[in-house]
């Protein structure tokens, strides 16, 4: 990779030194001009900008401009808020005189919808979208990540920062159902994998499809879908565009621990609240304290273990160009992030290469070949699952190093943190090779016109390669007699080095064909499109795995022991298909009135043979109210449309063939002397399984005002049916009998989405701002769950995963107010008291009540605002949620006890002591299991407000580039996850992304880029 790395350096310096001199040679012009509206009047700040860079200017009072040093052949592009922009090749002119009409901003913009693409002003149902520009203003990896706070109704959340494993949770308006609610995403018009880890600076734009207008993917949209659209070249000279980043991370929270002193004081107050003597006298609590002797060290670990700032950098090239015949773009790709373990190992790289081309065969026959190769490489520690609970469970009073010495000293486990970090105790390395190919092509029909056939096919093959290895690990332990360190195995694995490799293919094949209609006739319009989809996939996996090597430096499988006790072997295939035929029939009269029908006729493998086709229709219509004549004198209102839909959705997105019996090996028995392979059973097929049904209403308004407001509000209804589950009603879990899933359960979700944006300009400045806001509550119709004592307890009626919670109501300041009050068993001053629900004078586990509110958010909003002044711009994304909450559920964190581990800072505050009566925490603890009980006590909130991004760019002057031949140049500073407004668990030190008690933490990035075209 490095001789191709430095190849590929070599070929760059020699294609810019060649274009450097044609830039140099090539002819220029003055070109001035002046802007006016159809009523001859100036316009003011309109934007002037050579096609292809960033050099341009605005014009001024009088709607003059002036641009120096301009190709002669250059195209200027001229925009300017509530007008229809222009492009104007010059053809060698110096003067123009260019007027600009009104029109209702981005309505006329083509937005991607299944299978094709329609105005907005056309559209009937619910589409959200941004454009890749604002994605690559974020200077984040992972691109789902950064489309947090950008469109309504769709929810991201970040659940962890480490590098290559931060994929975060997405939902469109919320949760639906009790399976899987991942949305389908379709990249360049096929199902695939792979949108977080494409190249941002390949991405044209995401569009999000929320409602019926998604039923066209059938049995597999009722999450809704994601298109993604990769660019593609423009016509013209080659144009070379360079982009690098280089950035730093940092962790956006980190949970504050008790010091030495804290602890140890801790420790003997759990003793002399036990009637024992304390542990730590004063005199070591006073060297704890003071850090004045070495053996009595006052150790964060977590400031020991990790880096302030991580660095990671991304560097992009491309190319583009073509003519009327052929267009092209190539880009190629790297992106690197460290981890920010001092001692680490941890690392992620991704190369990304792309090529684009579309080509005019014919006047009536086009093409295009897209392909894309991805390749991700990681390592980690062998145990990264199990670093954080060690960082925050080792105590403050042990040390890294025993002192004056480089020998690692035995902690938790008898292990150390150095060991769990690096490749001591051995490391996992992974590789993915992805290639995605596209052949498409377009064939316009001679004899009629508006008739074409188009389609693709489709070929995706994808390696997976993981290496495990495991290595003994050792510290040194002190003799405290003699003072003398021997070097010993840790508490941690087996005493013999192993290594486990494993590898895994996945293909596919997909084809389709569409034969599409369009036809414009006085006022009528109409454009219908029927097709045919086929897909086949095939997966295989093979490992094996060895222990008991000879020598730690050899880390092949070949180095392993030849005895067959302590090696294995596995392996798997499958295959899988699909077959659908679809449609789509539009019509609009005027471009008032719009109607709108799709369907999809979808086959599954994941159902019985008579199960496996399903029928999915979609239906919508659309009002512009502002095209008629008794809105002509209501000057304020640009656009105004009013939109329903009604469709039916599927989802099959469940583990395959459970209308199967299956069966497995395993169970072996043994005849005579030899081991005989046995047979069980894996599941009680269903044979009646099928998909989910996901029946959706939207009602919408579009709006535009004073040709600068734009705004979309939309209501919508969801009620999700046959959701597979099982009949706990019937046979109750604790009987041990298991039924299979059935089609059973219901789930109803309702909402909100809004959505607006004003654009506008001052003097020469432009300026924007947008905003998003959606609510979406799901309910819980029906799940056969089994009865419960209580009817408040059921999870019929109630959101998706809410909890079952003792509610807390304070703490028990001493022994008369328990005697007063019900409570559990043994329960002692300084105890949580939980309220009596049932009044019935007991606490039990009938008490626990249904928290409605869980760790997915009912509440997302964001807000986009930015300025542009002359060569400079910046941008400002805001990203908030509410309703949603954390459960701190581990009783490792929530309590005070002895063997605990460190305590939280956040938990010894104002903990109950009998100095102390009037706590907000509970007491100290023999056990972890004392006042850990599931409780609204440890129940936090999730809302959250976000500075989410900040980018502030500025474009060179083109009089200072053109010496070294640059059509233009942009450096910029921009920063992620930079600051929390406002949350609820600031002091605890959790990010309210928090997944777990332990976890990798989101990272606030800072970063510095250029870039330049040539």
């Amino acid at each position: 990779m490095k001789q191709v790395i430095l190849s590929l350096t070599k070929g760059i310096m020699l294609l810019l030194i060649w274009t450097f001199s044609v830039c140099l040679s090539a002819q220029t012009v003055t070109v001035k001009g002046v802007v006016n509206d159809t009523k001859g009047e100036s316009l003011i700040g309109v934007s002037v900008m050579i096609r292809g860079t960033s050099t341009g200017t605005v014009t001024d009072s009088g709607g003059n401009f002036i641009l120096s040093n301009v190709p002669a052949d250059a195209v200027l592009e001229i925009s300017y808020v509530g007008m229809v922009s222009q492009t104007i090749p010059l053809e060698g002119r110096a003067t123009l005189d260019i007027v600009l009409q009104e029109d209702v901003e981005a309505l006329e913009e083509v937005v991607v919808i299944g299978y094709g693409t329609q105005k907005t002003k056309e559209l009937t149902g619910s589409v959200a979208s941004v454009k890749g520009d604002q994605i690559r203003e974020i200077p984040v990896s992972n691109v789902l990540n950064s489309l947090a706070g950008t469109m309504a109704g769709v929810t991201v959340n970040t659940r962890s920062g480490e590098p290559g494993l931060d994929n975060p949770t997405i939902f469109i308006r919320g949760k639906n159902t009790l399976g899987n609610n991942a949305p389908l995403i379709i990249i360049d018009g096929v199902p695939r994998d792979g949108l977080e880890r494409l190249n941002p600076n390949d991405i044209e734009n995401i569009t999000v499809l929320k409602d019926a207008t998604a039923a066209i993917y059938g049995a597999r949209a009722a999450n809704g879908v994601i298109l993604v659209e990769t660019r593609r070249g423009r016509a013209g000279k080659p144009a070379f565009n360079f982009t690098y980043n280089a950035g730093f991370q940092q962790d956006t929270r980190v949970p504050q621990m008790t010091d030495a002193y804290t602890f140890a004081s801790i420790q003997n107050e759990i003793e002399v609240l036990h009637g024992r003597p304390a542990i730590f006298s004063d005199s070591e609590l006073e060297l704890y304290r003071n850090g004045t002797d070495p053996y009595y060290p006052s150790t964060d670990w977590y400031s020991y273990i990790t880096k302030k700032f991580t660095p990671q950098n991304r560097m992009d090239l491309s190319v583009d160009g073509g003519n009327e015949k052929m267009t092209y773009r190539i880009s190629l790709g790297r992106t690197f992030q460290d981890g920010h373990y001092k001692y680490g190992i941890t690392e992620h790289e991704q190369y990304n290469l792309q090529s684009k081309i579309d080509a005019n065969i014919s006047e009536l026959a086009s093409i295009g070949l897209n392909l894309r190769g991805t390749v991700l490489d990681g390592i980690r520690p062998y145990n990264y699952n199990d670093i954080y609970p060690h960082i925050f469970l080792y105590h403050p009073t042990w040390f890294p190093l025993w002192p004056g010495t480089d020998y690692p000293a035995p902690g938790r486990d008898n292990d150390n943190l150095i060991n769990r970090v690096s490749a001591n105790e051995g490391y996992r390395k992974s590789k993915s090779k992805m290639l995605q190919s596209t052949l498409t092509y377009r064939i316009n029909a001679p004899w009629v016109e508006g008739l074409f056939l188009n389609g693709s096919f489709n070929y995706d093959f994808s390696n997976n390669f993981n290496k495990v290895w495991y290595e003994p690990s050792f510290v040194y332990y002190r003799d405290e007699d003699t003072g003398e360190y021997t070097r010993g195995r840790t508490g941690f694995g087996a005493d013999d080095p192993s290594l486990s490799v494993d590898t895994g293919n996945n293909s596919m094949f997909l084809w389709n064909a569409m034969l599409n209609y369009e036809k414009q006739w006085n006022q009528h319009s109409f454009a219908g499109l029927v097709g045919y989809e086929q897909m086949t996939g095939s997966y295989d996996y093979l490992l094996g795995s060895r222990s008991r090597f000879v020598s730690t430096k050899i880390h092949e499988l070949f180095a392993g022991t030849s005895d067959r006790n302590y090696m294995n072997n596995n392996g798997s295939a499958g295959e899988s298909a699909r077959i659908n035929y679809f449609g789509r029939l539009s019509y609009n009269y005027a471009r008032k009135y719009l109607l709108q029908f799709t369907f999809r006729y979808d086959g599954s493998q994941n159902f019985p043979r008579d199960k496996r086709f399903g029928f999915f229709p979609g239906v919508s219509a659309g009002w512009n109210v502002s095209e008629e004549a008794f809105m002509d004198k209501v000057d304020f209102i640009s656009y105004l449309k009013l939109k329903a839909s009604y469709g039916k959705m599927g989802n099959d997105n469940i583990p395959a063939y459970q209308y199967l019996a299956a069966y497995g090996f395993g169970s072996n028995y043994v005849i005579g002397d030899v081991d005989v392979n046995g047979l069980n059973a894996l599941n009680v097929p269903n044979p009646n399984i099928t998909w989910e049904i996901a029946n959706t209403f939207n009602f919408g308004i579009d709006f535009y005002l004073w040709n600068a407001l734009r705004g979309e509000i939309n209501i919508f209804n969801s009620e999700r049916s046959n959701i597979l589950t099982k009949r706990s009603a019937v046979i109750p879990e604790y009987t041990g009998l298991q039924l299979p899933d059935e089609n059973i359960g219901i789930v109803r979700n309702r909402g909100i989405d809004l959505e607006i944006s004003y654009n506008s300009q001052y003097k020469g400045v432009q300026y924007f701002i947008s905003g998003n806001f959606s609510f979406a509550r799901n309910k819980v119709i029906f799940t056969d769950e089994a009865p419960m004592a209580e009817e408040y307890q059921l999870a019929t009626g109630r959101p998706l995963g809410s909890r079952l919670l003792y509610r807390s109501i304070g703490i028990f300041k001493d022994q008369a107010e328990i005697e007063s009050y019900p409570h559990l068993l043994g329960a002692q001053p300084g105890d949580i008291k939980y309220e009596d629900v049932n009044k019935d004078g007991e606490i039990n586990s009938y008490d626990r009540i249904r928290i409605n509110e869980t760790a997915d958010p009912e509440i997302i909003f964001g807000l986009n605002a930015g300025i542009i002044y002359r060569n400079f711009n910046l941008s400002v994304l805001l990203q908030g949620q509410e309703n949603a909450n954390f459960l701190n559920t581990t009783n490792w964190t929530t309590s005070l006890s002895k063997g605990a581990g460190n305590y939280y800072q956040w938990r010894v505050k104002n903990h109950w002591t009998p100095e102390n009566r009037d706590a907000t925490m509970p007491r100290s603890s023999e056990s972890r299991g004392e006042n850990t009980q599931p409780s609204t006590h440890w129940l936090m909130d999730a809302g959250f407000l976000r500075l989410k991004n900040v980018e502030l760019g500025y474009n060179l002057p083109a009089n200072w580039i053109k010496r070294f031949g640059l059509q233009n140049c942009r450096v910029y500073l921009s920063g992620n996850n930079l600051l929390l407004i406002y949350d609820h668990m600031k002091e605890i030190g959790y990010d309210p992304e928090v997944p777990s008690p332990w976890y990798y933490p989101q990272q606030r990035v800072y970063n510095i880029g250029i870039n330049f075209t040539f």
